[in-house]
């Protein structure tokens, strides 16, 4: 199994983009998250065998959120969909934060 991480630095301070992302988690992403209480889980819609992590780090301008998928597959997909959510999340908590 592979495994793909990506970041996004989110100028906002980690515990907004705590709260933002349960909030985002609900809207059309490549998979399901659930939160837990050391990190986010994460485990997409279309295939059970794919799992992966996100994680929250203070940074000096915000917040650093890193999500690190365990998949199967084609990596170019996977990656691009991870990008695609990370850089609307990012959207979504500046502009709401």
């Amino acid at each position: 199994m592979a495994k793909l991480t990506r970041t996004a630095d989110v100028d906002v301070p980690i515990a907004k983009v705590d709260r933002e992302w349960t909030q985002f988690m609900f809207r059309t992403l490549i998979g399901h998250y659930q939160a837990s209480a050391a990190d986010v889980k994460w485990s997409p819609a279309d295939d059970a065998e794919q799992a992966g992590v996100v994680e929250l780090e203070e940074i000096p301008t915000g917040t650093r959120v890193s999500v690190t998928v365990d998949f199967q597959g084609d990596e170019t997909n996977v990656a691009a969909h991870l990008e695609r959510d990370l850089k609307e999340f990012k959207a979504f908590a500046e502009t709401r934060g």
